[in-house]
C-alpha cells in the first residue's frame, strides 16, 4: 500500500494563534504532527508528502520529513492549490498508479482495528473505502465544516456529502475523518480529472471526499470503514484540547506507578 499526504495548505490559523511552525510541524506527541499522522498508520512502502513550497524555504519541511522517512517523496506545490484533491493529484507522479493508495489529512489520527482495515484491503469487491467516525459532539457547533458519509446498512456508501448534513441526527451519521482508501491509485487520479473537468466544487475548491461519489456512479463499491475514535488536530483549539487531555492520563499513569511502588 502506498501513502499520500497532502499538506499544502497554508495553516493559517496556526498562524493568527501565534505559532511560529506551520501546522504540519507543529509538535504532537513529541514529533511534529504530519510525521505523527504518518506513524499511526498501518505500514506503507510508498510515502508520497505533498507541500507548500513556502515550509520548504522558511521551514524546510522536507528535511524534516526526509529525517523521519528516508525513503519518502516529497512534491513541493508552488502556491496554494484549487483544493485538497487538486493537492493529491500532485502526487501522481511519485507513487505506482497500478498499486493501492492511502490518502491521509495531515492533521488527525485514529483509534482503529488495523486488522479490520486489512481484511477491507483483502476484500477484491471493495474499490474504494472512506474512514468515518460518529458520536463526536465537536460537529454540532459547526455541521457544514465537515463531510457526510450516507451507507447503507452493511456499510455500503451511497454517496458522501460534503459540507452538508445529511438528516438532522448528527450524532448518529458518519461522518468522513479526510483518509481514503482506494484499490486503484490511478482510478483516483482519473476520477480527481473528472471533478475538476466537471468544475464539481464545493466552497470553490475541489473536496476528495466527493471523488468516492464518482465511483459509485461507476457501479464500484465504497464502503465505510468505522473507527473507533476519531482525533483532530486541525484547529489550534483541538491541539490544545488533546494536549490537556495527553497531559491529564499521563498524570493518572504516574499516579498509578507511585501508588504500585508505595
Amino acid at each position: 500500500m502506498q501513502l499520500i499526504v497532502p499538506a499544502a495548505g497554508l495553516g493559517q490559523r496556526f498562524a493568527d494563534a501565534g505559532y511560529s511552525l506551520p501546522k504540519p510541524l507543529v509538535e504532537v506527541s513529541g514529533l511534529p504532527m504530519i510525521v505523527r499522522v504518518v506513524r499511526d498508520l498501518p505500514t506503507c512502502e510508498r510515502i508520497a508528502f505533498v507541500v507548500h513550497a513556502e515550509h520548504v524555504r522558511r521551514f524546510a519541511i522536507d528535511s524534516v520529513l526526509r529525517a523521519h522517512f528516508p525513503q519518502c517523496r516529497v512534491v513541493v506545490a508552488p502556491g496554494l492549490t484549487a483544493g485538497q484533491a487538486c493537492t493529491v493529484r500532485l502526487a501522481a507522479e511519485a507513487i505506482d498508479l497500478d498499486d493501492d493508495v492511502l490518502v491521509a489529512a495531515c492533521d488527525a489520527t485514529h483509534v482503529y482495528d488495523a486488522a479490520d482495515f486489512e481484511r477491507v484491503r483483502s476484500d477484491a469487491t471493495v474499490d474504494a473505502c472512506v474512514w468515518t467516525y460518529r458520536g463526536e459532539p465537536r460537529v454540532l457547533a459547526k455541521p457544514q465544516s465537515f463531510g457526510w458519509v450516507a451507507a447503507d446498512a452493511a456499510g455500503n456508501v451511497e454517496r458522501v456529502s460534503c459540507k452538508w448534513p445529511i438528516s438532522d441526527n448528527l450524532l448518529a451519521d458518519r461522518v468522513a475523518s479526510g483518509f481514503f482508501w482506494f484499490r486503484s491509485a490511478r482510478r483516483m487520479m482519473g476520477a480527481i480529472d473528472e471533478l475538476v473537468a466537471d468544475d464539481e466544487r464545493v466552497s470553490n475548491e475541489f473536496y476528495l471526499d466527493v471523488v468516492p461519489n464518482r465511483f459509485i456512479a461507476a457501479g464500484r463499491r465504497v464502503v465505510a470503514f468505522d473507527v473507533a475514535k476519531y482525533i483532530g488536530w486541525g484547529t489550534p483549539e483541538d491541539l490544545q484540547d488533546y494536549r490537556r487531555w495527553e497531559r491529564y492520563f499521563a498524570q493518572l499513569a504516574r499516579a498509578q506507578v507511585h501508588r504500585k511502588a508505595s
